[in-house]
C-alpha cells in the first residue's frame, strides 16, 4: 500500500481529511508536530530555525546545515514509520522528502476559506480583521519555509496527485474517495520503490549519526548512499575528518560500506548515453582535474516509464583511491537494472582517473529529472549532454535547449551544455589564429598611441580641446572600450591556452 501524505494549511481542514482517511484505510497517522518532536530531541531548534528563515533572510547561509539535519530527521522518521505499517503523514510539504519513491499517494487540500476563518475567528477569538491578518501571515510563513527548506512552491499543482477543493465536498466523502485511488496499482509498492526509500533511509541515518557526533559535528559533509554503500564527500581542507567518518557509521543499520571522497566541488553531468572515448568525456573530466571536482554522472531517458518515475543509484566512487575487486560493477549492474556497458565504462573510467562522483539513472518527466538532483550537493556546473535521441536532429536540439533552460531555472548552478562547453575548453588552429588576430589588433593599438602621443594629447587637453571639447570625450569614448575588448578577448585565449581560464 502507498504512504500518503496529506500537505495543507492550519484551519483548512487537511488534518481533518489526513485523520479520517487513515481510520477509513486502517493506516497510522503522522503529523508534521511528530517529526518537529524527533527533530527537538536530535539538538534540532526547528522553532528557532523557522523564526530565524523568516524573519532574518540574510542568516540562512548559517542555517543551511541545520535545515540539512532537519531534512534527514524528517525522511528517517517517515521512512521508519511507513516501514512498521501503513502511514497516511499530515504536514506541508513531507511528500518531498521522498524522490524516486514511487508508491507515494500526494494530496493537497484548497480549504474553504470562509469556513477557515470562522474557525480562527472560533478557536481563537479574534475579529475577523485580526483574523484576516493572522492567515495571511501564517500562510507567508509557511510558503517561505517550504521555499527555504525544499526549494519549491508548495502551491504548485505538479508536486501532487491529487489537489482537492474542500469547497463542496465533505471530509468524509472525500476520504471514501481517496480510498479507491488509494488501491489503484499506480501508487502500489514496487522492489524498485522500496529499495529506493531504504537508500533514503540510509542515508538519513548516516546525516543523523554524523551530525550528533560532537568531532563531526561543524564539519560540511555531503552524504550519499547507493546500494547500501554511504559515500561521505568532504572538503580537501576538513582532510582531518577522514578517518573518523568510517568509525562513526560503523554498524550503521543496511550500510554494506562506507567510502570518503574528497573534492573541492561537484560537476553534474546528464545525458542519455555516456562514452569514454567521446570528447565530450575528454572535456568534462579534463574541466573537473582543473577544479579538482568529482563529476557525477546522471543517465536520464525522457518520458514516462511504467506510470511512474524509475529512479535507481549507481555507487558513487572514491575521488581519493581507485576501486578494487569489481565490487563497483556488480553493485552498478544490480543497481541500472539492464547491462549499460557504455555507462559502466564510463564510471569505471572516471574511477581511473580519480574524479569519480558515482551516477544515477533517471527515467520519466523533467520534473522527476529534477527530483533526483539533490539540491544539497554543491555543485559548480550542471553539464547536459545529448538527451531525446530518438528524435530528429532539430527536434533533439530544441527539445535540449529547452530542457537546459529548465534546469538553469531550476538549480543553483550554472547549466551548459556539452557544445558550450566544448567550445569554452577547446584551443585548437582555429583559436591559435584567433589569439594572434587580435594580439596582432592590441600591438596596433598601442604602436598607434605611442608614434601619435602629441596628436592624442592635443585632442586630450591642448589646443584642439579647447576649441573641441567634444573631442576628447568622442575618443575616449572609442577607444577604451575597443583596447579592453581587444585585450580582454587576447587575456582569456592566453588563459584558456594555459588551461588557467
Amino acid at each position: 500500500m502507498p504512504i500518503i501524505f496529506v500537505s495543507g494549511l492550519p484551519f483548512g481542514g487537511g488534518e481533518r481529511l489526513a485523520r479520517e482517511l487513515a481510520k477509513k484505510l486502517g493506516y497510522d497517522f503522522v503529523s508534521r508536530e511528530e517529526i518537529v518532536a524527533k527533530a527537538n530531541e536530535a539538538g534540532i531548534p526547528v522553532g528557532k530555525l523557522e523564526v530565524a528563515m523568516i524573519k532574518k533572510p540574510a542568516v540562512q547561509e548559517r542555517m543551511a546545515r541545520l535545515r540539512e539535519r532537519y531534512l534527514a530527521v524528517a525522511t528517517a522518521a517517515i521512512c521508519e514509520k511507513a516501514s512498521e505499517g501503513k502511514t497516511v503523514y499530515y504536514g506541508r510539504a513531507g511528500h518531498l522528502l521522498l524522490p524516486g519513491v514511487s508508491h507515494v499517494l500526494r494530496i493537497k487540500v484548497v480549504p474553504e476559506e470562509n469556513q477557515r476563518l470562522q474557525a480562527v475567528m472560533q478557536r481563537l477569538k479574534l475579529g475577523q480583521e485580526k483574523a484576516e491578518k493572522f492567515l495571511k501571515d501564517i500562510d507567508e510563513d509557511i510558503r517561505a519555509w517550504v521555499r527555504f527548506v525544499h526549494g519549491v512552491d508548495m502551491d504548485d499543482a505538479r508536486n501532487y496527485d491529487f489537489v482537492i477543493n474542500m469547497e463542496k465536498i465533505s471530509v468524509e466523502n472525500t476520504a471514501t474517495a481517496l480510498c479507491a485511488f488509494a488501491q489503484l496499482p499506480d501508487f502500489q509498492p514496487t522492489p524498485a520503490s522500496l529499495a529506493a526509500m531504504e537508500e533514503r533511509l540510509l542515508r538519513a541515518r548516516a546525516r543523523i549519526r554524523l551530525a550528533l557526533d560532537e568531532r563531526l559535528h561543524d564539519a560540511e559533509l555531503t552524504v550519499r548512499s547507493n546500494d547500501g554503500i554511504v559515500t561521505v564527500t568532504y572538503m580537501p581542507r576538513q582532510a582531518k575528518v577522514a578517518p573518523l567518518i568510517p568509525e562513526v557509521l560503523k554498524d550503521l543499520p543496511g550500510c554494506r560500506g562506507v567510502r570518503c571522497t574528497m573534492a573541492s566541488t561537484n560537476i553534474l553531468w546528464i545525458q542519455e548515453r555516456f562514452q569514454p572515448d567521446s570528447q565530450a568525456f575528454k572535456q568534462v573530466n579534463e574541466l573537473a582535474r582543473r577544479w579538482g571536482a568529482a563529476v557525477e554522472l546522471l543517465r536520464y531517458t525522457p518520458g514516462q516509464a511504467d506510470g511512474a518515475a524509475a529512479v535507481v543509484s549507481v555507487p558513487s566512487a572514491p575521488v581519493m583511491r581507485r576501486a578494487t575487486g569489481g565490487i563497483e560493477d556488480d553493485v552498478a549492474d544490480k543497481a541500472v537494472g539492464e547491462k549499460d556497458l557504455d555507462f559502466q565504462s564510463a564510471l569505471e573510467a572516471l574511477v581511473g582517473q580519480e574524479r569519480s562522483g558515482g551516477g544515477q539513472a533517471v527515467s520519466g518527466s523533467r520534473e522527476q529529472l529534477l527530483a533526483a538532483i539533490s539540491p544539497t550537493v554543491p555543485y559548480s556546473l550542471v553539464v547536459v549532454g545529448d538527451l531525446f535521441m530518438d528524435k530528429g536532429e532539430s527536434a533533439r536540439k530544441r527539445m535540449t535547449r529547452e530542457m537546459t533552460s529548465f534546469l538553469a531555472g531550476q538549480v543553483k548552478a550554472p547549466v551548459i551544455t556539452t557544445d558550450e562547453l566544448g567550445v569554452k575548453l577547446r584551443f585548437g588552429p582555429r583559436e591559435m589564429s584567433k589569439l594572434l588576430g587580435y594580439a596582432a589588433l592590441v600591438a596596433i593599438c598601442y604602436i598607434f598611441v605611442f608614434t601619435h602621443q602629441e596628436a592624442i594629447l592635443n585632442i586630450l587637453g591642448g589646443a584642439f580641446h579647447k576649441d573641441h571639447p567634444w573631442g576628447a570625450v568622442g575618443l575616449v569614448a572609442v577607444m577604451a572600450p575597443l583596447v579592453a575588448a581587444l585585450y580582454g578577448t587576447v587575456a582569456s585565449l592566453v588563459l584558456r591556452l594555459l588551461k588557467l581560464e
